[in-house]
Formats: structure tokens, sequence, C-alpha cells
């Protein structure tokens, strides 16, 4: 399936982290507790705030270059800001479009909350193409249509995949046969809002919007650490950008952009 979009500055690029998880059949459950099992050290620093002046924001990563941003957008939209906030490009690809990842391989990924589908997008970023159908668990208590997939990560031959809630459960897709398990719930959570593959020790970072958490775990679902980012107001995307040591922050009720330094 193939589905052709309107265009509106530039044809954009979208940038993904990489993945690696064994999948499992059956999902493990993470402790309850609000406290981290060990801590991996992490501190927040300054921070500097933009606004997108757009609706809608969702996910974001690091763009192809590695000197900008790629916003994907639920209202069917994928934005690309510089490091400072200023748009730059935009597309309009009709979609709820909640996650967005870029794997090692350049490939960029997308995942459609409402469909529990998985997208690719096209080399010249003018149409996306159907990569694989998730798992669409209507016998789960509190499943709801606008509660699915709300956000993507790749790793080594894997994608991560974030459920929001109904169940708050993060799935496995591997890259090769496109075979789908269930990596571990967090039950914990309020909401799911997104994920992010750390390649520096391969481990998950998730946000909570409700909460306003952000947590690191390894990937079999042991938890690493938590850390309060209650400055956003609802925290709808997440990624760490290794090289400047910055943590992005993207807020779906606000619109700002966050820029947020850390130490470790």
């Amino acid at each position: 399936m193939e589905i052709k979009h309107l265009h509106f500055f530039i044809p954009c690029l979208i940038m993904v982290s990489s993945l690696s998880a064994c999948l499992r059949d059956d999902p493990v459950n993470i402790s309850d507790g609000d406290g981290p099992e060990e801590s991996t050290g992490y501190k927040l620093g300054s921070r500097e705030e933009f606004d997108t002046k757009t609706d809608g924001q969702s996910s974001l990563c690091l763009n192809e270059a590695g000197d900008g941003l790629l916003l994907a957008n639920d209202n069917g939209f994928i934005y690309e800001y510089d490091l400072e906030g200023k748009l730059t490009d935009s597309h309009e690809i009709k979609g709820d479009w909640e996650g967005i990842t870029r794997a090692s391989d350049g490939t960029i990924y997308l995942c459609e909350e409402r469909t529990r589908e998985v997208y690719r997008l096209s080399a010249d970023h003018n149409s996306v193409t159907l990569f694989s159908k998730g798992l669409n668990e209507t016998q789960e208590s509190g499943y709801a249509e606008n509660q699915g997939y709300e956000g993507i990560a790749a790793g080594p031959g894997v994608l991560y995949i974030a459920n929001q809630s109904g169940p708050k459960r993060v799935y496995t897709c591997n890259v090769s046969t496109k075979e789908w398990g269930k990596a571990f719930d967090f039950p914990a959570a309020s909401s799911l809002s997104d994920i992010f593959y750390d390649a520096d020790d391969n481990t998950l970072w998730i946000t909570d919007a409700k909460t306003r958490k952000l947590t690191q775990f390894k990937t079999d679902g042991t938890q690493l650490q938590t850390i309060d980012i209650s400055f956003v107001n609802k925290p709808e995307g997440f990624c760490k950008d290794s090289g400047r040591k910055l943590f992005w922050f993207v807020c779906d009720k606000t619109n700002i952009l966050y820029k947020v330094s850390y130490q470790q």
C-alpha cells in the first residue's frame, strides 16, 4: 500500500535510532514501584525553549545529517527544524503519525496510532509504504482506537513500538522477518507517549505524558532510572543527542520544543 502526499516546503528527512532485542510471546511485567531499580546517573542541566508554531507535535528525532530535527505530527505532517528551533521544511502526509525514528541504515520509520501500523518513508520522501501491520489486541482491557502506537524506536534489527495504554506495552518487530512480539509491560505508567533506543548502552527511554517522567530501561524491561521532566507540560516526544549531550522534548499541549543539556 502506498500513500501519496502533498508537499509544502521541501521534502523532509526523518531520522531514527537503531534497534535490538529478542522477540517474546509473553511480555515481562516490570515493577509497579515509583523508584528505579538502579541508577545510571543522568542529571539535567540548562535548557532552552522554542515555539514550534505548529499544533499536534507528537515525536521527534535527529535528521539524517544529525544537524536538525524531524518532528512527526498527529495532524498528518512531518516537520523539520534546525537546532535553534527554526522551521525549515514541511510535508503533509495523511496519517495520525505519533512516532518517528531512523534506523542505522538510514531507513525512516513512522508508526500510525489508530491503524496500529508501521510505515517506511520513501527515499525521495514523496510517499510512505506500509512496512508491517502491528498486533491489534482488541480483547485487551481498556483498548481504544486513540490509545494505540505512540512511539517507535530502531535498534539493531528490531523496531520497538510503544502502545499508549490498554495495554501499556512495548512491542518488538523484527525488521528482517516482520515477526511481532511483546517485549515488556509498563503498568506503573499512566500513558506511554514516546520511546527512544539509545545505542550508547543498548537501552530504551520512555516518556509518560501524564506523570511527566522519563524512564530508562534495559531492553528486557528492567527499569534503570526515572527522571522528573515536569517542566514539560505534556511530554509527547523525546530523543537523545549523544554527540552534543542534549535531551530533546516536544510538548503536545503548548507545542514548545525543549533543548536540555545533561550530564552523566
